[in-house]
């Protein structure tokens, strides 16, 4: 029962500091006004998060975590590589427009300053991107992706492309179409790393 009572009590702080940390960027943000778009007083904010910084890490980790149950229940609705992958990009890109704030953090805030939040970035590729990347090693055991592809390389390029798309789309353009979205990125990456028509896999020895 008290995890389910912290639980409740974390959303709306959860909600509140990504507004923020969207409008304000992290340094910029105040505990003060996280605490006044969430409803509590800046003391119970402290009591939960000693510092402004400890409050932006559990965010970004909780959104990761977010996205990867996101990705990994709709992934599971698939049994073939193609449409596993074409459900993780539906699912990233779902994701983002629901939390289009998050979105905008993660690729500003944390990405685009590596050096500044090195270990949430790696914990990004650890975690999120490792599952694309076991995804695209299968498809390639399986003949479905090209043997010669970088799959590192292609597994941060996925993410990047979706997350750009969204951050684009959902932030800055207020006029988007998210089946045109949506399918212009599956035809853009699913082209790039499956194997060419009438390619036959070696047989496995």
């Amino acid at each position: 029962m008290r995890m389910a009572h912290a639980s409740r009590k974390r959303l709306p702080i959860f909600d509140a500091a990504v507004a923020v940390f969207s409008e304000k960027g992290f340094t910029r943000a105040t505990m003060e006004e996280i605490a006044k778009r969430a409803g509590i007083a800046k003391g119970t904010l402290y009591n939960n998060y000693r510092s402004k910084k400890a409050l932006f890490l559990s965010l970004i980790e909780e959104g990761i975590e977010r996205l990867e149950t996101a990705v990994k229940r709709e992934i599971a609705r698939k049994e073939d590589i193609l449409g596993r992958l074409e459900a993780l990009i539906g699912a990233q890109l779902g994701f983002f427009e629901e939390h289009r704030d998050y979105c905008k953090i993660l690729l500003s805030e944390v990405w685009g300053l590596g050096n500044r939040w090195e270990k949430q970035v790696e914990r990004l590729r650890s975690g999120y991107i490792s599952i694309i990347k076991d995804l695209l090693q299968k498809g390639q055991v399986e003949g479905i992706i090209r043997k010669n592809l970088e799959v590192d390389t292609a597994a941060t390029a996925v993410f990047g492309a979706v997350a750009v798309a969204a951050l684009n789309a959902f932030v800055f353009d207020t006029q988007y179409r998210y089946d045109g979205i949506l399918q212009t990125l599956k035809d853009l990456l699913l082209a790039g790393i499956r194997e060419p028509a009438g390619t036959v896999a070696a047989p496995k020895s």
